[in-house]
C-alpha cells in the first residue's frame, strides 16, 4: 500500500505537509504519552539532564544514504572513462566511421551524466548547507518539546498536543525498519512530521525508545542513569543511558561513524550481511559530509527556555 503522507528518496522519508491527517496508515501504531514498555535508548540521545533530553532526527540517523548510491555507481563511471581511454588509445581503428566515435564518446558521457543526475541530485536536495543533525528537545519540566528547523527556525509543542506514531521506512537495502515519528498536526492538518532517533529492525526498539522518553517525562531521569544492580553488579546497557552520539563532524572517529549506521541491525546478522556492500558506500558518504555540513546551532530562545547553558552535573 503506498503511503499518503510521505515519499521514500535514497534513504530518506521525506513527509507531505498541509494534507488532511489521517492518525494511521497501513502497519502504523499510534502511540500514547502514557505507553508502557521495555526502555531501550537505540543510540539516539544527544543527551540528558534533570531538565531535558535531546534526541537525534532522521538527518543525522541517515546521514549519507542520499549520497551513497552516487558513492556505489562511481566505479561505474570509472570503467565508462577507461573504456573511452582505451578506445582512443588502444582499440580505435582509423576505418570507424565518425558515426562510430560518436556514438561511442556520446555513450560515455550518457551514461556518466546520467550517474550524476539521478544519484548525485538527492545531496543537493537533503543534505547541501543543511546541518549536520536537526535535533528533538524534550524539557520535562516545562512540558514541551522543541523541533529544530534552521538556526533561525524552530517549532515549540506542549508534548501530549503532539501526535506520536510508529511508521514504516525502509533502509537503502530494502530491509523493513521501524521509526518513531512526531507528527504536528493543526486543524485536521498535517503541518509536519519529524523522524525520532534511529529507525531500527523490529518494533520492540522503537517501542521502547518511546516509553524511555515517556519514562523521563514523567518520572525524571534518576531511573535512567547508569546504576549497577544491586543485586548482580552489572549495568543495564539499553534501558539505561549508557551512550550518547557526540555530533561533532568531522572530529568524530571512524569506528563511531561506522557503529552509527551498523547498529540498525543489532546481532541480525543476514540483514547485517547483505548491507555490507552498501554500508561500506554509506561509511565514505558519511564521511565527506561530516566534514562539510555545518554543525547544529539552536535558535538563542531555545537556549533560554530550557537554560542550556547553565552548567550542570
Amino acid at each position: 500500500m503506498k503511503s499518503k503522507i510521505k515519499e521514500h528518496v535514497f534513504g530518506y522519508d521525506v513527509f507531505k505537509e498541509n494534507i488532511p491527517f489521517s492518525k494511521l496508515e497501513e502497519n502504523d501504531v499510534l502511540l500514547t504519552p502514557y505507553d508502557e514498555f521495555k526502555r531501550n535508548h537505540n543510540w539516539s540521545f544527544l543527551s540528558m539532564n534533570d531538565d531535558y533530553i535531546e534526541l537525534i532526527d532522521q538527518s543525522y540517523a541517515r546521514l549519507g544514504k542520499g549520497l551513497s548510491p552516487f558513492i556505489f555507481v562511481i566505479p561505474l563511471m570509472l570503467i565508462a572513462l577507461y573504456f573511452l581511454y582505451l578506445y582512443f588509445t588502444l582499440g580505435g581503428d582509423s576505418n570507424d566511421s565518425i558515426f562510430i566515435t560518436f556514438l561511442i564518446v556520446t555513450s560515455v558521457v550518457f551514461i556518466i551524466w546520467f550517474c550524476f543526475f539521478v544519484f548525485f541530485r538527492p545531496f543537493f536536495k537533503y543534505d547541501y548547507k543543511k546541518p549536520l543533525c536537526k535535533p528533538i528537545l524534550f524539557n520535562r519540566k516545562t512540558g514541551k518539546v522543541f523541533f529544530y528547523l534552521t538556526e533561525a527556525e524552530y517549532i515549540e509543542r506542549d508534548w501530549k498536543d503532539v501526535v506520536y506514531v510508529m511508521g514504516t521506512s525502509f533502509g537503502l537495502s530494502g530491509f523493513t525498519l521501524r521509526e518513531l515519528r512526531a507528527h504536528i498536526v493543526e486543524d485536521g492538518l498535517l503541518k509536519h512530521t519529524f523522524v525520532i532517533g534511529f529507525p531500527m529492525m523490529g518494533i520492540f526498539r522503537t517501542q521502547g525508545l518511546w516509553s524511555f522518553i515517556c519514562h523521563f517525562m514523567h518520572k525524571g531521569p534518576e531511573e535512567l542513569y547508569p546504576k549497577p544492580n544491586p543485586m548482580y553488579g552489572t549495568i543495564d546497557p539499553f534501558t539505561q543511558l549508557t551512550f550518547c552520539q557526540q555530533v561533532i563532524g568531522a572530529k568524530e572517529s571512524y569506528r563511531d561513524t561506522w557503529k552509527s549506521f551498523r547498529i540498525i541491525y543489532h546481532d541480525n546478522w543476514v540483514p547485517a550481511l547483505f548491507s555490507y556492500p552498501f554500508d561500506v558506500c554509506n561509511f565514505i558518504a558519511r564521511r565527506i559530509l561530516l566534514n562539510i555540513k555545518p554543525l547544529t546551532v539552536w535558535h538563542k530562545e531555545v537556549i533560554y527556555k530550557n537554560k542550556m547553558e547553565q552548567q550542570r552535573p
